[in-house]
C-alpha cells in the first residue's frame, strides 16, 4: 500500500503500543496484576502512554517536514489518538482513586464528540476535503495527555498528595472544556466546507 509511509508507520507503532498499555490499565483494573506497594504496573501504563502520547507529535512532524501527508494518515492518526485516551479515560472513571476526579458522564461527553468528529471527518474525506486535525484539536489532545498522565501518577502513588488531585481535578475540567470548544469548531468547519463545495 503506497500510502503506508514513514509517518503512517509512526502512528501504526503507536496503535500497537496502545494495545499494549490498554492491556497493562484492564490487569490493574482487574487485580490480576495488582499495584502493591511500588504500583509498578501502573507506572509501566504512564510510561507507556507518556511516549505514545509524544509518538502523536512525531508523525505529525514527519508527514509535514518530509510532505507525505495522505489521506490515510489524516484519518488514522485521530483514530488512535481517539483509541488511546478514550480507552485510558474509560478504565480511569472505574479506579480508585482517580474515580473520584474522573466521573462517568465526563467521559460520555468526551466519547460523543470523539464520535462525531470522526464521522464528520470521515465524511469530509470521502469527499476529498483536507479535513485533518486543527489547532484546537491538538490543544485538546495535549491537555488530555496531561490529564490522563496526571491521573495515571495518582493512579500508581500508593498516598498521593491533596495538591496533585486538586491540580487533576483542574486539568480533567480544562479538558472537557476543550473538548466540547473543539467539538464545535470542527462541526463549523465541515458546515462551511459543505456550503463552499455545495456537499
Amino acid at each position: 500500500m503506497r500510502s503506508i509511509n514513514i509517518a503512517n508507520k509512526v502512528t501504526l507503532g503507536r496503535l500497537a503500543l496502545t494495545i499494549v498499555l490498554l492491556t497493562v490499565l484492564s490487569l490493574v483494573h482487574t487485580g490480576v496484576w495488582p499495584l502493591g506497594a511500588s504500583g509498578a504496573p501502573a507506572w509501566i501504563a504512564l510510561g507507556l502512554f507518556v511516549f505514545a502520547g509524544a509518538s502523536d507529535w512525531l508523525d505529525g512532524y514527519l508527514a509535514r517536514s518530509l510532505d507525505i501527508v495522505t489521506p490515510f494518515g489524516r484519518i488514522a492518526d485521530p483514530f488512535v489518538d481517539k483509541m488511546l485516551v478514550t480507552g485510558c479515560l474509560v478504565l480511569l472513571t472505574s479506579m480508585e482513586p482517580t474515580s473520584a476526579i474522573l466521573r462517568p458522564w465526563m467521559v460520555v461527553v468526551i466519547v460523543s464528540r470523539e464520535f462525531l468528529v470522526n464521522g464528520i471527518r470521515g465524511w469530509m474525506e470521502s469527499e476529498g476535503v483536507n479535513f485533518q486535525a486543527a489547532k484546537p484539536g491538538k490543544y485538546k489532545f495535549v491537555l488530555q495527555v496531561a490529564s490522563i498522565s496526571g491521573l495515571l501518577t495518582m493512579l500508581a502513588l500508593s498516598e498521593p498528595p491533596a495538591w496533585l488531585g486538586t491540580l487533576n481535578l483542574g486539568l480533567v475540567w480544562a479538558m472537557l472544556a476543550l473538548t466540547l470548544y473543539s467539538g464545535a469548531f470542527y462541526v463549523r468547519k465541515a458546515a462551511n466546507s459543505a456550503a463552499d463545495t455545495s456537499l
